[in-house]
């Protein structure tokens, strides 16, 4: 039996934000479509956890990491949809600290 496909839809303020990430090379295209693609099957199982920091907007979302971009979703198991609500390039110090709890480096 086929593994239920989900539709995966990206917010315009999550497509803004990857697209400007051009100045970091990020090929914004390629990760359009590959999350896409990934979040279609099995949304929870592709999680590398979910955003638990004190005053994140997205506290209880999913986020995943693809290609140095982490991808924030949620899901409605009822309609069968992934909801991307918001993308951050991840080599930054904010990136660090919401989605790996990794304090910022003073220096």
């Amino acid at each position: 039996m086929k593994d239920r496909q989900f539709e995966v839809i990206w917010s315009s303020h999550a497509q803004v934000s990857l697209a400007r990430m051009k100045k970091w090379k990020v090929k914004s295209i390629e990760v359009f479509k590959r999350a896409k693609y990934i979040l279609a099957d099995k949304p929870l199982e592709r999680s590398d956890g979910m955003a638990e920091y004190v005053g994140f907007e997205f506290n209880g979302y999913n986020w995943m990491l693809l290609n140095n971009v982490i991808i924030v979703y949620s899901i409605s198991l009822e309609d069968q949809k992934v909801y991307i609500d918001a993308c951050y390039y991840a080599n930054t110090g904010l990136s660090h600290l919401f989605f790996w709890g990794i304090e910022p480096d003073d220096d």
